[in-house]
């Protein structure tokens, strides 16, 4: 058993080390603006623009949140959006829960970065 341990090495940890989270892409800054006299929240980036607003079938709208805290997102908030799955998180949540939980989405199960 003792060879076995030797010639696989060490488990890989089931979390994400903060070199990784830090490295990883995906980060993007929560802007708010008016669109035909309706203000509402973005998701942007360098090259890139998330609407955070569902639209339910009987026209409701209903602002998205993070799924880690529950809070809903607001102007000037930092998100995180993971690669694999493009599901979005308050930064700070996320890269909490990659590097002491589980280096996976808290959505989806898919891997995190």
């Amino acid at each position: 058993m003792v060879m076995l341990a030797s010639l696989l090495g060490p488990a890989k940890p089931p979390v994400a080390s903060e070199a990784d989270v830090d490295a990883a892409p995906g980060l993007f800054t929560i802007e708010s603006e008016t669109v035909a006299g309706v203000q509402r929240l973005v998701a942007v980036s360098a090259d890139e623009r998330i609407p955070l607003l569902t639209v339910l079938e009987d026209g409701e709208e209903r602002a998205e949140r993070c799924l880690v805290c529950l809070a809903d997102y607001e102007a000037a908030d930092e998100a995180r959006r993971l690669v694999k799955c493009g599901h979005l998180f308050h930064r700070e949540c996320i890269d909490h829960w990659l590097t002491t939980g589980r280096n996976s989405c808290p959505l989806c199960r898919g891997e995190g970065v």
